[in-house]
């Protein structure tokens, strides 16, 4: 079947003469490749390029170190206190001490430095015309300019029809932050080059909502060699078929330099051309522009199934088998021989310099979040004018990116901090999203020590009874007892907004049960790190703690979100019930992929993030927003054992809401973590993909054994379920985004 011409920018003949390039060079890159991975660095490479790779490692740790030398491990401390290395004195054993050694030393930072370098990459919507658009990735390389591939953007007219969407991503909850949407000004600065597929062009200062570009930060372009050697990794930030920002790691390692371009093996798709290529250190190494597909000996394209892959057939069969990209320094060599208009010299000579220039806070800036300075409107001097001034900022842990390793995981990025009025996708504009001031860390989330003011969750919230479920006999006596609570409510543990029934045998929650309003006056931003705490009212050795999360994968899951239960009339109100969220009665361990929900993300179905925002949109909930929302673990006996605690494997989510004709209605979903924990060892977890599934009402209460009572009765999903796909028979609709819900 042939996909839609030109819906994500792929170019046949560079792709073809990739494949070429990796045919003909079979021999050295597998001869080179051998030595490396041997640690025969040697045998890679020339010993002038090894001792530039050698020198440029040593001088980062030496900047990283900023004079507090003794942080460093001894040897490298030798290291960086000797001139710089000449050829002659290269040789295997030095070029291991110095890679292991500030490998150790510079690893710390890397998530860091990674998550203000994965800012300055975005993805480019040209439109094609008669309703159609192409997708790509470019990258900020200076304040004001922007790369991408020249087969993104042949020419200055596809520029101006090209919009450019920063924060098209995930928070660390799995939400979508707010894209802001900048168009491209090829009159101010436009020039390409098709040999080495690269162009540059200008970004207006502010996107159609008033961000402003500054705050993206940029990537500089280094000329110098040494910063890449074969055998080591690369790092790929890019919108795959025009998908949510993600990024490869560790599964990305460089095989093959040529003069102009350099082979690494990893994941991309079309989508991904312009991509920027990082190096450990977050240098940009390369400009992805083609993936590397299997070629026969006439140099025809081969697809998965061994044939001849054809102009117009789907790029996605052909058998691709590594990855392309120009090298930067090959860029940045064309570039300072290139002949520009006067106004566009002075953008070019900013580019060149832009490694001395300060970088840009990290967080994006808006005239929302600039604080207590008043937002001033760049000035076309302002643009061309290298940066100098030297500001600080509070790295804001939020705005996710997806990286596979090979797993994939949403790391966050930036938000923005300060009170702001948001506008949600119904066109309300009364919702205050608070986010604590920057010192307020670790401080800012505390609940409140008087217990006895906690309602818990209110069955009545929607007008009509919608109670918390009852636990059958065979797991009425493993339930936790409240001690002097009212009769008929031993079991349940409140908090504002929400209740929890605790397993006193696996220290997790058998439901957690929250009152939810879409349209809450004020919703609590979550803080910049999370702190727990345990409950007072139960003894702890029924609460699992700090200890069983601490170095490994298993995140602090919540089963009652944040965001569903940080919300109330006033900013006090909202962020007491935010701080009640954080009591180890309402977290159970999730494996961390699962708890960043990337692969679900990647194709917009948020599930365990926006499924209440997508119900709460539906009938009658989208004129109050309210919900009642159960969450809970899958309890088995046969769940894997990890720090004697056993480790679910999948989790459940039932909501109930008001239908258009006034009826209750409810639907039930399951979203399984077993491929991510199985053949579990002691600290070590195995990911693979994941599937969410909307299920039967019925089908929680024999998983669970909890009694749910009329919610059977109310439930949304017929009983002609698609296909059976759990054990015993379970009938479920796979779910590949939100219009896969049955309501």
């Amino acid at each position: 079947m042939s996909a839609p011409a030109n819906d994500y920018f792929f170019d046949v003949d560079i792709a073809r003469e990739a494949g070429q390039l990796w045919r003909e060079n079979t021999g050295e890159r597998e001869e080179n490749e051998k030595q490396a991975d041997n640690k025969n660095f040697e045998g890679a490479e020339t010993k002038e390029r090894l001792a530039k790779r050698a020198n440029r490692l040593i001088a980062k740790a030496r900047e990283a170190a900023a004079g507090d030398r003794g942080s460093m491990p001894e040897g490298l401390r030798e290291l960086i206190d000797r001139e710089s290395l000449t050829p002659d004195e290269v040789n295997n054993a030095l070029l291991e001490r110095v890679i292991d050694e500030t490998r150790d030393f510079l690893s710390v930072s890397f998530f860091g430095r990674g998550m203000q370098a994965m800012r300055c990459a975005a993805r480019m919507v040209t439109s094609l015309g008669s309703g159609r658009v192409g997708y790509g990735t470019g990258f900020l390389v200076s304040p004001r300019l922007l790369l991408t591939n020249f087969h993104v953007l042949p020419d200055a007219a596809s520029a101006i029809n090209t919009i450019v969407e920063f924060d098209y991503q995930l928070d660390i909850e799995g939400n979508p932050l707010k894209v802001q949407r900048f168009e491209l000004d090829p009159s101010m600065f436009f020039y390409n080059d098709k040999e080495l597929d690269f162009t540059v062009v200008a970004v207006n200062d502010r996107s159609a909502s008033g961000g402003l570009i500054g705050g993206y930060g940029w990537a500089p372009l280094f000329k110098e060699q040494g910063k890449v050697s074969i055998g080591n990794c690369v790092n790929i930030v890019q919108h795959p078929k025009g998908e949510m920002k993600q990024v490869v790691i560790r599964e990305n390692k460089l095989v093959q330099l040529l003069p102009n371009f350099l082979h690494y093996k990893g994941d991309t798709e079309p989508g991904s051309s312009g991509s920027p290529v990082f190096n450990d250190e977050w240098e940009i190494v390369g400009l992805h522009h083609s993936g590397v597909p299997m070629v026969d000996d006439k140099g025809n394209m081969l697809d998965v199934n061994g044939k001849k892959w054809v102009r117009g057939d789907d790029p996605l069969l052909i058998h691709w088998i590594a990855n392309e990209g120009v090298r930067v320094s090959q860029i940045v060599a064309h570039l300072e021989t290139a002949k520009m208009e006067d106004h566009e010299t002075r953008l070019l000579d900013q580019l060149l310099a832009a490694g001395e220039i300060p970088q840009p806070p990290a967080a994006p800036l808006t005239p929302e979040n600039i604080g207590s300075k008043p937002a001033r409107t760049p000035s076309t001097e302002d643009s061309v004018k290298p940066v100098t001034e030297s500001r600080s900022a509070t790295l804001n842990i939020g705005g996710g990116v997806t990286v596979t390793i090979p797993l994939n995981i949403t790391v966050s990025l930036g938000t923005s901090t300060g009170a702001t009025s948001v506008r949600d996708d119904s066109g309300d504009s009364n919702t205050i999203a608070v986010q604590p001031p920057s010192e307020m860390l670790l401080e800012s989330v505390k609940p409140d020590p008087n217990y006895e003011d906690r309602p818990g969750y209110d069955p009545d919230f929607l007008g009509f009874a919608a109670p918390l479920p009852k636990l059958v006999a065979a797991i009425r006596d493993d339930a936790v007892e409240i001690e002097g609570a009212k009769k008929g409510a031993e079991l349940e543990l409140k908090y504002h907004h929400y209740s929890v029934i605790m397993n006193r045998k696996r220290r997790i929650a058998f439901v957690a049960a929250v009152n939810f309003n879409a349209k809450a006056k004020v919703k609590y931003a979550r803080a910049v790190k999370d702190k727990w705490f345990f409950d007072p009212r139960i003894d702890e050795e029924f609460q699992a703690g700090e200890e069983f999360y601490e170095a490994n994968p298993l995140d602090r899951g919540h089963l009652v979100r944040r965001a569903d239960g940080g919300w109330g009339s006033t900013e006090k109100s909202a962020k007491t019930a935010n701080d009640d969220t954080f009591h180890f009665t309402n977290c159970s361990p999730q494996h961390e992929v699962y708890n960043q929900s990337s692969k679900a993300s990647s194709k917009g179905l948020l599930l365990w993030g926006n499924l209440e925002n997508h119900v709460a949109k539906q009938g009658k909930a989208a004129v109050d927003g309210k919900l009642a929302v159960f969450n809970g673990p899958v309890l088995r006996k046969t769940d894997r054992l990890h720090r004697g605690l056993r480790v679910p494997k999948e989790f459940w989510k039932i909501i109930v809401y008001e239908r258009d004709s006034g009826k209750p209605g409810a639907a039930a979903f399951i979203l399984s973590q077993a491929q991510l924990i199985k053949n579990l060892p002691e600290e070590e977890f195995e990911a693979e993909e994941y599937r969410p599934f909307q299920v039967r009402v019925s089908v929680i209460e024999a998983k669970t054994k909890l009694d749910f009572g009329k919610f059977r009765k109310w439930d949304s999903l017929p009983d002609d379920a698609d296909e059976s796909l759990f054990e015993g028979g379970t009938e479920a609709v796979p779910l590949e985004s939100l219009g896969d819900v049955i309501l």
